[in-house]
């Protein structure tokens, strides 16, 4: 790439770079309270899995991506990953 090249696409990878720094910040906040939630699940003795709340949130989710023009099967993809994510941090929350 030469030096052109990359002073033109500089300005747009800045805001690329800015937003996946909130997305990350984003993501760990999340992950914060899904951790409080497992906490909560394991004092009361609630089962780490909730298949219906997993589907509305996938679901709420797409709904709200295709409101904004992305496809509804991306963000629930995106979904997935995140929910596993939260789920493997209970599972160890609550194994404990």
């Amino acid at each position: 790439m030469t030096a052109d090249t990359q002073s033109l696409l500089a300005p747009y990878r800045d805001q690329l770079n800015a937003i996946d720094e909130k997305l990350v910040t984003l993501v760990a906040e999340r992950l914060t309270i899904c951790a409080q939630v497992a906490h909560t699940k394991r004092r009361h003795g609630i089962a780490m899995m909730q298949p219906d709340r997993v589907e509305e949130v996938k679901s709420r989710c797409a709904k709200l991506g295709a409101d904004q023009g992305l496809d509804p099967e991306f963000v629930r993809a995106l979904y997935g990953l995140i929910i596993g994510e939260a789920c493997a941090l209970e599972d160890r929350i609550i194994e404990r």
